[in-house]
């Protein structure tokens, strides 16, 4: 019987083409893949016909126990690790940025089953990227927190760190958040020096991605039907606007040439 293995995989935000090329190789050559909910149709395209896919993710309102949910996912990393399958436990984003993949590493650790732990790229970071947020800039801001929604619901004594790192000129950046985006933001923008940016980004990744950009005030009063849709990461500081609105369109490569021709033959450049 061949050797079983296991591999705690990162898929990234969503996009297939923001896995690394480990997180690909080991997708392609699973026997078993144990997926999370919030794997996308992107990224279940890429498993394999022959592998055994196992939903395992959490979905709201489901009303299953997180307790007995993780117990079923440690079972079935036993039952076909002891088979000698290649067994990936996938999951969305980064395992170690609110994925639980500690807790799959302690259980693994304990069982002495062989493991390895792929990262991916956290909706944060891309959703950053995506729009070009700046999480830190030089001489303004060079701390990011991330935190969980489900400690900062907008109650007063849950905020005071967010308080203190944005004063500090540090970005926050939320995880699971839109719910309480509206309170979260009526308390920022009444204990807040000053009025802070804040950035909505939606569908990291996806075809459809979206943000939306304003103040503590403005976040204060929007209604929950004009926010964008779930999957969201919050993005919020002193200095996290944009520097510029994204262009909806590629700019034409032909447009470019011609910019460039013109520019050379200015008689300070003339390099040909």
């Amino acid at each position: 019987m061949s050797t079983g293995k296991i591999w705690i995989v990162g898929a990234g935000p969503g996009a297939s083409d923001l896995l690394t090329l480990r997180a690909l190789k080991v997708i392609e050559s699973a026997d078993v893949i144990l997926t999370d909910a919030l794997i996308t149709k992107d990224v279940r395209n890429l498993f394999p016909e022959k592998t055994k896919v196992i939903e395992v993710g959490k979905r709201s309102g489901d009303g299953t126990n997180p307790v007995t949910r993780q117990q079923y996912i440690h079972n079935q990393m036993i039952l076909y690790y002891s088979l000698g399958y290649q067994v990936v436990r996938l999951k969305s984003g980064d395992p170690m940025v609110y994925g639980r993949g500690v807790e799959e590493i302690r259980f693994l650790l304990e069982s002495e089953l062989d493991f390895e732990l792929i990262p991916g790229i956290s909706a944060g970071m891309a959703a950053a990227n995506e729009f070009w947020v700046p999480l830190t800039e030089r001489g303004k801001a060079s701390g990011i927190h991330f935190h969980s929604a489900v400690k900062v619901g907008g109650k007063k004594n849950e905020l005071d760190g967010i308080v203190q790192q944005i004063e500090n000129n540090d970005t926050v950046v939320i995880y699971m958040g839109l719910e309480n985006l509206n309170k979260m933001a009526a308390e920022l923008n009444q204990r807040l020096s000053k009025e802070t940016h804040i950035n909505v980004v939606s569908k990291v990744s996806y075809g459809d991605s979206e943000i939306l950009s304003g103040n503590t005030q403005f976040f204060s009063t929007i209604e929950a039907s004009e926010l964008p849709a779930s999957p969201a990461v919050i993005i919020l500081g002193n200095h996290t606007q944009v520097p510029a609105k994204k262009p909806k369109h590629r700019i034409d490569k032909a447009s470019i040439k011609s910019k460039f021709k013109k520019l050379i033959t200015q008689s300070f450049l003339i390099i040909f």
